[in-house]
C-alpha cells in the first residue's frame, strides 16, 4: 500500500521538473493561464454549470494527472465564484506518482492568487498510501484522491461512476506510454455521461485514435500561448446501451433512491444513535439531506460509542489486500475528520499517538514487523524498540511496540454530539424502532402495537447488534460481544503518560486525576453486569504494559458496553439484500457470487445497513457512512469494487449458497 512519491528537480523559478518523465509540470508561459485555457474555458465550466444550476446531486470531474493540483485549485476558485451552478463539485484525481508535501509546497508557493484555497488543501493533503483518499474542502467540495496506477484504480470503481468531464493533464504519450493504452481511453469512456466532454493539452495522434475508437468525437482547438492546438472530444457513445447498463445497476427512471433525488425534500431516517448512526447522518446532511435519527436510549452515545476516551489507531494487516485498504482508509479519514473538527474548536482530538505494543495484542500469530514495514508508510504507522516507544510515551515500556503518530484519542460522546449539531439532522430518543414496514416506496418504523414512529423512502439501520432483531436483517450473522471499561486513579507518575498505549488493554493519557482502561471481552458471557472479575483482568492487562508500579491499582468506576461483530470479524456495510431472491441463485446466472455484479434488484431498495465495527468502530464507521451517503446520493463511491464486495452484507448469503451448491 505504500506509493512512490514523484522525483523533482527544479528550474526557473521553482518550475517543477520530472526527473522520471524528463519533463516540466507546467507551461513556461503562464501556466495558471494555460489551465484556464485548456481545461475550464475549453470545458465551457461556466455555462455547464448555469445549465444545471437547480440540480442537487454534484458535478463530477476526473483528472488523469493531479500533480500539484493546479487544475483542481483554478476549477475550485471558480466554483466559489460562479453565482448559478449545482449544489456541489465531486473532483476525482488520478496520480500514480504524488508530490511529497515538501514539494507540493514550494510548488504552490508559485500560485499567489490560489493560496488560501491552497493553504487549505495541505492542510488534509495525503502524500503517501495508494488507494483513494477522500478529503472534504467546506460543504460545497468533495476531492478524492486515486493514488496508484491510473487504470486500475479507475477500472476498479463500479461501472456506475459517471464524469460530467475529464481533464486528461499526464505527461504526453511519448515520455509516458505505459499509461495511454487503449484500454484507458475505454474506461474513461466507460465512466462518461453521455453529455461529458474532455480536454487536454495533448493532440497527439495516439490520444485521438484512441478516443475515437472508444466513441468519442475529437477535434482539434486553437492551443494557449504558442502551443497551436489543444484537444477536445465529446462523448458520443449510444445512449440507449448505457441506458441499459444504468437500469441493470438499478438506476434507471423507476428506481427509488433515484426518485428521492428529485424530490425537493429529501428525506432518511438513520436508526441508532451511536457513532455509526451519527456519521451517517451527518454525510447525509451534508448532502442537503434532511434526517431523522432515532434512539431507544434517552440521549446519544449512550453505548459503546459513548466511552469518554475512545482510541484511534489503525488495524494492521501483513499483506496487501481490499480489507487491508478499508482499514487504512478509513483510519486516514477518520484523522483528517477529526482534524478539521479541531481546527473549527467543535471538538477536540488529542493526537498524542498511539504505541500498540509488538506481542500483547497479538498472541496467537504476532505480526512480522518486516512485512509490515514494507506495506505501510512510515507516517501511519513505524516499529519503534522498547527504549524509543518508552521515550514517546514518557515511561518504562515492557515491549518494542507499532506507533501510529496520526492516532490518539476522543471522546465518543462529544464526537457524536458534533455529528448531531448539523441543522439538517433531528434526534428523536426514547422510541424503539421493532419493526420495519414497506409502503408506497416509504419506509415505515414501527414502535409498540405497531404504531408509527417515523417514514421515509431511505432508512439506514445503524443499531448496532439490535439489527438481528428486524425480518429484512435478521439472517445476517451479527455477533455481540459484551466488555467491561474500568477507571482507576492516576498515580504521580502515571499523570505524565504521554501517548496512548494498548497492549493486552487500552491505557488512555489521564482525564483529571484518573485513566480510562479499555476492555474485556466476554465471548461466553453476553449479560450487562458489572463484574469486579473483569475490573482486575483489565487492571492486569494495563500494568503489565509497564514497568514497576506505574500504575495504580484503585479502581474508581466500571462501565459495561455492547460491541457488535459479525462472523468474519469485517463490518458489515451496504444496501440489505433481499434474501429470499437471493437465495433463489437459478436467477443470479452468469453473476452468481459475484457481489459488484449482481442487479440491485436483488437487494431492498432504500434499505441500507452499517454494522458489526467492533473495536474499530471510530476508525470505521465515518468512511463507511460516506460509502452509503455515495450511494444513497448516487455519485461516484470512495471505495472500488473489491472493498464494496468484502464489505457487502450480501456477502454471507451468497456464502451459504456457495456451500450448498
Amino acid at each position: 500500500m505504500k506509493i512512490e512519491n514523484a522525483s523533482l528537480s527544479w528550474i526557473d523559478s521553482n518550475l517543477p521538473f520530472s526527473k522520471r518523465f524528463k519533463d516540466v509540470y507546467y507551461s513556461r508561459e503562464d501556466e495558471l493561464a494555460e489551465s484556464q485555457h485548456v481545461f475550464l474555458k475549453g470545458n465551457r465550466l461556466t455555462a455547464r454549470w448555469a445549465e444545471i444550476a437547480e440540480r442537487e446531486s454534484p458535478f463530477t470531474i476526473a483528472e488523469i494527472g493531479f500533480g500539484a493540483g493546479l487544475n483542481f485549485l483554478r476549477t475550485w476558485h471558480l466554483f466559489q465564484k460562479a453565482q448559478r451552478k449545482p449544489a456541489r463539485l465531486h473532483y476525482i484525481g488520478f496520480e500514480k506518482y504524488p508530490l511529497s508535501f515538501d514539494d507540493l509546497t514550494r510548488v504552490h508557493s508559485r500560485w499567489l492568487s490560489l493560496t488560501k484555497l491552497s493553504d487549505q488543501f495541505r492542510f488534509i493533503y495525503p502524500d503517501h498510501s495508494s488507494g483513494c483518499h477522500r478529503l472534504h474542502l467546506g460543504n460545497e467540495i468533495l476531492l478524492d484522491l486515486h493514488f496508484g496506477d491510473t487504470l486500475v484504480q479507475l477500472e476498479n470503481l463500479p461501472s456506475r461512476m459517471q464524469v460530467d468531464i475529464w481533464y486528461l493533464d499526464g505527461f504526453t504519450p511519448r515520455l509516458n506510454p505505459e499509461m495511454w493504452q487503449p484500454q484507458l481511453f475505454q474506461s474513461i469512456a466507460n465512466h462518461s455521461k453521455s453529455d461529458a466532454t474532455l480536454t487536454s493539452y495533448s493532440v497527439a495522434g495516439s490520444i485521438r485514435k484512441h478516443l475515437q475508437a472508444a466513441g468519442f468525437a475529437v477535434e482539434k482547438q486553437p492551443g494557449h500561448a504558442r502551443k497551436r492546438h489543444m484537444l477536445f472530444a465529446n462523448n458520443c457513445q449510444n445512449e440507449p446501451s448505457r441506458k441499459s447498463l444504468l437500469n441493470s445497476y438499478g438506476y434507471g427512471k423507476h428506481n427509488i433512491e433515484r426518485a428521492v433525488l428529485n424530490q425537493p425534500t429529501r428525506s432518511a431516517l438513520i436508526i441508532g444513535a451511536g457513532i455509526a448512526g451519527c456519521s451517517m447522518a451527518y454525510s447525509l446532511a451534508q448532502r442537503n439531506w434532511e434526517v431523522k435519527v432515532i434512539d431507544q436510549a434517552s440521549g446519544a452515545a449512550i453505548g459503546a460509542s459513548g466511552n469518554s476516551q475512545l482510541a484511534l489507531r489503525c488495524r494492521l494487516f501483513q499483506t496487501d489486500s481490499e480489507l487491508a485498504r478499508f482499514y487504512l482508509h478509513s483510519f486516514l479519514y477518520t484523522q483528517r475528520e477529526l482534524r478539521q473538527f479541531s481546527q473549527n474548536n467543535r471538538i477536540n482530538f488529542h493526537n498524542c499517538g498511539v504505541l500498540q505494543l509488538v506481542d500483547a495484542m497479538n498472541k496467537q500469530r504476532n505480526l512480522n514487523p518486516n512485512k509490515l514495514i514494507k506495506l505501510y508508510n512510515k507516517k501511519v504507522m513505524q516499529t519503534l524498540d522498547v527504549q524509543s516507544a518508552s521515550r514517546l510515551a514518557n515511561c518504562q515500556l515492557t515491549e518494542a511496540a507499532y506507533y501510529f503518530p496520526l492516532g490518539g484519542w476522543i471522546d465518543g460522546s462529544l464526537l457524536c454530539d458534533t455529528f448531531l449539531e448539523h441543522p439538517g439532522i433531528d434526534l428523536i430518543t426514547d422510541q424503539v424502532v421493532s419493526s420495519l414496514k414497506k409502503n408506497d416506496n416509504q419506509w415505515q418504523l414501527l414502535g409498540k402495537e405497531q404504531k408509527e414512529i417515523a417514514r421515509a423512502p431511505i432508512v439506514v439501520i445503524a443499531n448496532s447488534y439490535n439489527a438481528s432483531q428486524f425480518q429484512q436483517t435478521h439472517q445476517l450473522p451479527l455477533t455481540t460481544l459484551p466488555g467491561q471499561t474500568s477507571v482507576i486513579s492516576a498515580t504521580d507518575q502515571s499523570l505524565s503518560l504521554a501517548t496512548v498505549v494498548c497492549g493486552n488493554r487500552t491505557v488512555f493519557p489521564a482525564i483529571g486525576n484518573h485513566h480510562n482502561l479499555s476492555a474485556s471481552y466476554r465471548r461466553e458471557d453476553a449479560r450487562l453486569e458489572l463484574r469486579p472479575d473483569d475490573d482486575q483482568q483489565n487492571l492486569a492487562g494495563a500494568r503489565a504494559c509497564f514497568r514497576g508500579d506505574y500504575l495504580s491499582q484503585v479502581i474508581q468506576s466500571a462501565r459495561v458496553t455492547v460491541r457488535c461483530n459479525s462472523k468474519d470479524n469485517f463490518p458489515v456495510v451496504g444496501k440489505v439484500p433481499n434474501v429470499s431472491k437471493l437465495q433463489d441463485h437459478s436467477m443470479l446466472g452468469g453473476h452468481y457470487g459475484q457481489i459488484g455484479k449482481i442487479s440491485n434488484d436483488y437487494y431492498l431498495p432504500g434499505l441500507y445497513i452499517t454494522a458489526a465495527h467492533g473495536s474499530n468502530g471510530l476508525a470505521t464507521c465515518p468512511l463507511s457512512s460516506e460509502y452509503l451517503a455515495s450511494l444513497i446520493d448516487q455519485e461516484v463511491p470512495p471505495f472500488g469494487q473489491g472493498i464494496i464486495g468484502a464489505l457487502d452484507p450480501a456477502r454471507f448469503i451468497i456464502r451459504e449458497i456457495r456451500k450448498k451448491r
